[in-house]
């Protein structure tokens, strides 16, 4: 607690009137980077029309925004506590208004006939982030086991388990941005950055 106020320069007695303690402050850190990332998310996806290059998008720019941050990055995978009431564990508004955004992507594409029959909308979105959350932890403690495998490798692996809950093709990008036909993984995983980092840097917008 004494280096959390030496850094923020403040006083434990100041610090005490806003947050009960260090769990309070860890809990609201995590709160405002998934309403940012999903704020970021909801900007970059108004310019793709499908909902598949969607959910890749959102998957993506979770990739980016763990990438971005080491140290929220520790805190989420290493250290995140979930928040109780009455002794039950609960998620926080914040995230759930993230899962909403990825749950509304997917419904989208199960409406649309875009999702194999036999996949779940919800199975589908937790596996999915429980992939992403695991494979970056790994990386975290490669120390101690096998875990020696880029980010271009996790972003591949996302696009391998999104193409395989898919029961269509994919569209050409010019049919979504207007730009030259995007065919390799390399350039889609190029064409998401770019719209993730227009999102997550929306100060850099043209």
């Amino acid at each position: 607690m004494a280096d959390v106020t030496r850094a923020a320069q403040t006083s434990h007695s100041q610090f005490l009137k806003y947050y009960s303690g260090k769990e309070e402050l860890r809990r609201e850190i995590i709160d405002s980077a998934w309403a940012e990332l999903t704020k970021a998310i909801v900007l970059a996806s108004i310019s793709v029309p499908s909902p598949m290059e969607k959910l890749k998008l959102a998957g993506n720019m979770l990739i980016s925004f763990l990438e971005s941050d080491p140290e929220f990055r520790a805190i989420l995978l290493l250290e995140q506590t979930a928040p109780r009431e009455k002794g039950v564990a609960i998620a926080s508004r914040q995230f759930r208004e993230f899962v909403a955004v990825l749950d509304d992507i997917l419904t989208a594409m199960h409406s649309d006939g875009q999702l194999r029959k036999e996949v779940s909308v919800e199975v589908l979105r937790s596996a999915l982030l429980g992939a992403i959350e695991g494979m970056m932890r790994h990386q975290l403690l490669n120390h101690d086991f096998a875990a020696k495998y880029s980010l271009d490798q996790v972003r591949s692996m996302l696009n391998v388990m999104i193409d395989g809950a898919c029961d269509f093709e994919r569209p050409e990008a010019q049919a979504v941005t207007g730009e030259a036909p995007v065919s390799s993984e390399a350039d889609w995983i190029r064409y998401y950055l770019k719209l993730a980092d227009r999102a997550l840097h929306p100060s850099e917008l043209s």
